[in-house]
């Protein structure tokens, strides 16, 4: 069976390859190249967040509460590998 490519997978790749070549020629710019990209990642997030909480009022499910529970299990994780990696540096 013939599989589609969805539109977030074909993003999320091509930012990475953007990601990659903004690292390998422009290094100084990564940086500012993941602020932007947080800065526009979060306004989805609310917009997807807001039509979750709307359906599940309309249809009676879970799916806004699962989606809490799994950023907050990702902040927990990335918290704990945050300080799992943390380098003290001498001064």
């Amino acid at each position: 069976m013939k599989e589609k490519i969805a539109a977030p997978v074909s993003i999320i790749f091509l930012w990475g390859l953007i990601l990659i070549a903004i690292t390998e020629w422009y290094y100084e710019y990564a940086r500012y190249y993941l602020y932007v990209s947080i800065a526009v990642i979060i306004p989805i997030m609310i917009w997807n967040l807001i039509k979750q909480k709307k359906k599940d009022k309309i249809n009676g499910t879970r799916e806004f509460q699962s989606s809490i529970y799994r950023m907050l299990i990702m902040a927990v994780v990335l918290i704990i590998i945050f300080y799992i990696t943390k380098q003290e540096h001498i001064g």
